[in-house]
């Protein structure tokens, strides 16, 4: 218990008590054991010492008690005076008119004033201009109510330099001349304000480019939706898409495509008109929004420009030159959204559009697209639906080789869609829409595996020197693991791998050049069969065809229909069965439906055959029976058209 004034107060109050009752109380008891006036004052010295004895006692056990509480009262004002030098927080006392009476030596550091600068000095001289009276006002009245205030506060420094502070005001009572005194601790949050501004740039910037990403263009478009409902302004918003950019990335590394988006980034933003804004949604997507009454217009001005700054080269990193080219789809608002998820959507959806019409263009969405949309969900929908109730069957193709005499060498799997209400659904309606939501590769590796099957059937059952052919699709070739799921269906269905024989074409692999090329070593070593399909209407380039191991050129039909009638496809099929022949490779003509084609295709020693001439495309069952009908047939017959 410390020794405060009210409990020295209440000892000395006792202490007078006490001492009138033992005086009184002491002199009564003398009086009456004393007989005679010698013991009388022998009794009366021995009670004065011994009160003086009391006396004595009580003073020292006060004063033992007032110096151990100033004892622990200077340690503890010691320290404090530690904390105050020490503490990393700035502490600045002040008086009622904010004139500061002393400040510790991290406050110091903080203002970059000295403290004999300091004293006497108004706190406010050091506090930021951005705070108006309000801000002070706010902190006076919290001040008043509540006795202390909290909260975020700039100060300036002797530099001029303004730093943000965590602050805590408290009212500490009055001095001994009375006047109020405030206790002001500073923590600076500096560091907290940079981190927080670094979080904020992750979650509302794109790190490679520094353009605004989805979330904070979607605030955007929503003020800027917000502000034009009441006029007559617009928002128009163009979805930019870079074709064909997975070259770059397949061809020179993922950090050159990088580079290449900053670059493109960088030329989109020098070429964006007033008051536009640019976003990077991610991947090789931007988008470019737009406000005004005339929007419409500014739009595709906006968006023929950005494709002719586009088209000029780029000079990447490893000073390679390439071209890009853009698909751009634009929509407006309100003419065709009114919401932020609209206006994205059918932008997204006209670009798309832009991309089917051949690239390198823009286009307005309209509404026929929504509805086309709509279809390709649905159809979506309907192509999963019917690969898990295995409502896709394949169909066989044979090809014909002529020599020694006729007879089927191969056939070509194809799939068909036997729809719920038994329509045979053919490719052409189907196939483009798993290839645009992914479906084709689980697609892709079923029709791989019912092949496989079948042809390890028909290997079975002693029809032997029938390999089957199966297409191949880009998204397949991109998975990166095609050869793992070629070599697994093998094993499966132990097929001879030299009796499966896979179709690419040669966009696939100019897509990815060095990659192509370890897959199609990695399925040669296993002893699979590599064909290039539809040659001639892609790159149809000397050096790239002897640069893959190929084994097969298919001739695409569209050389083949007008064979009899045009010398023009006449020299150039001669030139590719010329060109194959120089290289070993076997040459398969497409599209053979009449005899005067096959004759051509025969005297140019064109090596097999495919087209309805010999057969369509049939089930599994009736593929033993054309092999067996085809071998009856003898080359000489041809023309006689037996």
């Amino acid at each position: 218990m410390k020794l405060t004034g009210s409990y020295a107060l209440k000892v000395a109050l006792i202490y007078a008590a006490a001492g009138a009752l033992w005086i009184f109380l002491s002199d009564s008891a003398v009086e009456q054991l004393a007989g005679d006036t010698a013991l009388l004052t022998t009794f009366q010295t021995y009670k004065g010492w011994l009160f003086v004895l009391a006396s004595a006692i009580l003073v020292f056990w006060l004063s033992w008690r007032a110096l151990g509480d100033q004892a622990g009262l200077i340690r503890e004002l010691r320290q404090t005076a530690v904390i105050f030098e020490r503490t990393h927080e700035g502490v600045v006392l002040t008086d009622q008119r904010k004139r500061i009476v002393a400040a510790n030596p991290a406050f110091e550091r903080m203002a970059g004033i000295s403290q004999d600068r300091l004293i006497g000095r108004d706190l406010a001289t050091l506090h930021s201009s951005r705070h108006d009276e309000r801000f002070f006002s706010e902190l006076e009245h919290s001040m008043a109510q509540r006795g202390y205030w909290n909260g975020e506060i700039w100060n300036r420094s002797a530099d001029g330099s303004e730093r943000p502070f965590l602050a805590t005001v408290t009212d500490i009572g009055a001095d001994r001349g009375g006047n109020e005194q405030y206790a002001w601790i500073f923590t600076d949050i500096s560091d907290l304000k940079q981190a927080q501004k670094r979080l904020e740039q992750l979650a509302y910037y794109d790190p490679l480019t520094g353009l605004p990403n989805r979330l904070l263009l979607q605030d955007q478009l929503r003020r800027l939706l917000a502000g034009a409902r009441t006029g007559e302004e617009r928002i128009a918003v163009l979805y930019i898409d870079l074709d064909h950019f997975r070259n770059v990335n397949d061809s020179f590394g993922h950090p050159i495509g990088d580079d290449l988006l900053v670059m493109v980034a960088r030329r989109l933003r020098g070429g964006l008109p007033p008051g536009a804004g640019l976003s990077h949604l991610g991947g090789d997507e931007f988008v470019i929004d737009l406000s005004g009454t005339d929007a419409h217009d500014a739009a595709t001005a906006c968006a023929r420009k950005t494709l002719e700054a586009i088209a000029e080269p780029f000079m990447l990193a490893n000073r390679s030159e390439v071209y890009v080219s853009a698909s751009i789809g634009i929509c407006v608002s309100p003419d065709d959204a009114r919401t932020v998820t609209e206006l994205l959507q059918f932008a997204n959806a006209a670009m798309y559009q832009a991309k089917r019409r051949g690239r390198n263009t823009w286009q307005h969405f309209n509404e026929s697209m929504v509805q086309s949309a709509s279809k390709r969900l649905q159809l979506d929908a309907r192509l999963r639906h019917a690969l898990d109730a295995r409502e896709f069957e394949l169909h066989y193709q044979p090809i014909v080789a002529a020599s020694p005499q006729y007879h089927v060498c191969g056939a070509e799997a194809l799939v068909r869609w036997r729809a719920p209400d038994g329509r045979l659904v053919m490719p052409a309606e189907f196939i483009r829409a798993t290839e645009e939501s992914g479906l084709i590769v689980p697609l892709g590796d079923w029709v791989l595996e019912r092949a496989c099957e079948q042809a390890a059937e028909w290997y079975r059952q002693g029809i032997e020197g029938l390999p089957i052919s199966v297409n191949l699709s880009a998204r397949q070739f991109q998975t990166g693991r095609l050869a793992e799921t070629v070599e697994r269906m093998l094993e499966r269905t132990d097929l001879p791998p030299g009796l499966l024989t896979l179709e690419i074409t040669e966009s696939m692999l100019m897509e990815q050049v060095q990659a192509g090329q370890d897959v199609l070593r990695r399925l040669r070593a296993m002893g699979v069969h590599i064909s290039l399909d539809d040659f001639g209407t892609g790159y149809s380039s000397l050096s790239y065809v002897k640069e893959f191991d190929l084994d097969t050129l298919k001739i695409d039909r569209s050389f083949i229909l007008d064979l009899a009638a045009r010398d023009s496809d006449r020299d150039l099929v001669a030139a590719i069965i010329s060109m194959a022949r120089c290289l070993h490779l076997k040459v398969v003509a497409e599209g053979v439906e009449k005899i005067e084609q096959l004759d051509i295709l025969t005297q140019m020693e064109c090596d097999s055959f495919q087209g309805y001439f010999f057969s369509r495309a049939i089930s599994a069952g009736e593929v033993p029976g054309i092999v067996e009908a085809l071998g009856n047939l003898r080359p000489d017959a041809q023309s006689s058209g037996q």
